[in-house]
């Protein structure tokens, strides 16, 4: 980290209004003047910043009140009188009468924060305001603090300390260290000179960077911690719901089908709740810590709980999807059956009551239920022409949906 330099260069020279107070500008020079303006008020507003941060940490701040109050409320003026130049060039759309009143405000007296006109114009303004800032950053450029270019950091090192304070007040994290850079810090700008304050600047801020960076990391392990836990209970509820109705369907397997699976059904009842979250007056990191493990390896066996429970599920789900499957089918082609006027054919009649007989009873077999059914079908589509025929497999008046009358 580079430190800024001990005397910061001075302010560059504002621009010069273009014309006068009797003389317009023209539209062109006033966008350039305004351009330049632009740029130069916003350097002027970095270095009325960094001189007022210097002079709070000199050694004396009273002793440049008055001048940094009169810079302020001279950069103030001039600013407003900027914007004041903005709305009258109104992006350029000026005639005569806009561009004598751009000569006014150009040349004129500028206001003061109360709207009063002050005794400067606002070239004299800004020539005043460049003296005044310089001035300043020369006297503060022999204190120790406010010259060693590091005062806006000394600031920004200190709120950080004090949000680390807070954040580990909060987490019940030791503040040993962080108190230490602390009152490095305060030693420094104490009593030492301009280089060690710039060294220890450096180094504190360093150090408190990657504390702050620890303890971000501390809430957030343990609003993750605390997240889970509560998906864990979410799942492990699901989980209960879902052992009772795979042993439910379990034992409707085992009652419906022959030679049903053999599945283990888990319960996850044997792993219990989720261990609970340390409690609101429990703020020390070693108990977050232990949590974080405990809910690690209760999360691992819960994901094995359930992956077992859906292998179970799919074991013993299987069986009763085929034999339903296998009733559809059942169902099709008789369906099909009928439609081509074979519903009263005998041999197709018995067929599927075979198969009905099997596939409606219980325990089912499903090796003969799938025999059956494969049979049925067969039979189906021979009778309707799908399939060829087999030698003697029917007689040609046993599918004769409607035979010749016989007459007596």
């Amino acid at each position: 980290m580079t430190a800024a330099p001990a005397t910061p260069s001075p302010l560059t020279a504002p621009p010069r209004p273009p014309g006068t107070l009797t003389t317009s500008p023209s539209s062109a020079e006033v966008l350039t003047f305004l351009e330049a303006l632009a740029r130069w008020v916003d350097e002027l507003d970095a270095a009325l910043d960094e001189v007022d941060a210097a002079a709070q940490l000199a050694t004396d701040p009273d002793a440049h009140a008055a001048e940094i109050s009169l810079a302020m409320s001279m950069s103030q003026s001039i600013g407003t009188r900027r914007h004041e130049l903005i709305a009258a060039y109104d992006s350029g759309r000026v005639g005569t009468d806009e561009l004598v009143d751009l000569a006014r405000l150009l040349w004129g007296r500028i206001p003061d924060a109360l709207g009063a006109p002050t005794a400067f114009n606002l070239s004299e303004a800004c020539t005043l305001v460049t003296a005044l800032t310089d001035r300043l950053r020369d006297a503060l450029s022999t204190d120790a603090v406010g010259g060693s270019g590091v005062a806006a950091r000394i600031f920004a090192v200190r709120t950080a300390i004090e949000r680390c304070r807070r954040q580990a007040d909060v987490l019940g994290a030791d503040e040993f260290a962080l108190e230490a850079q602390a009152n490095a810090l305060e030693r420094a700008v104490t009593g030492g000179a301009r280089d060690e304050i710039r060294s220890t600047v450096d180094a504190v801020d360093t150090a408190v960077t990657a504390i702050e960076r620890e303890l971000i990391k501390e809430a957030s392990r343990r609003a993750s911690t605390a997240h889970d836990l509560a998906g864990c209970r979410a799942t492990y509820d699901e989980l209960l719901a879902q052992t009772s109705a795979v042993r439910a369907l379990a034992e409707r397997c085992r009652s419906r089908i022959a030679h049903a699976p053999v599945q283990a059904v888990p319960a996850v009842t044997v792993l219990g709740p989720p261990p609970p979250i340390p409690a609101a007056d429990v703020s020390d990191a070693a108990t977050w810590a232990s949590t974080r493990v405990a809910l690690d390896a209760y999360a691992t066996a819960l994901d094995r709980c359930a992956r077992a429970l859906d292998q179970a599920e799919a074991v013993y789900g299987a069986p009763l999807l085929a034999r339903d499957e296998l009733r559809g089918m059942l169902g099709a082609y008789r369906t099909r059956a009928a439609r081509s006027g074979l519903a009263e054919n005998a041999k197709l009649a018995a067929a599927y009551e075979a198969a009905r007989d099997e596939l409606w009873s219980a325990p089912c077999d499903l090796v003969i239920a799938r025999e059956r059914v494969a049979a049925y079908q067969h039979t189906v589509r021979v009778a309707v022409g799908a399939d060829p025929s087999v030698a003697d497999a029917f007689d040609a008046d046993t599918f004769d949906a409607d035979p010749p009358h016989q007459e007596d």
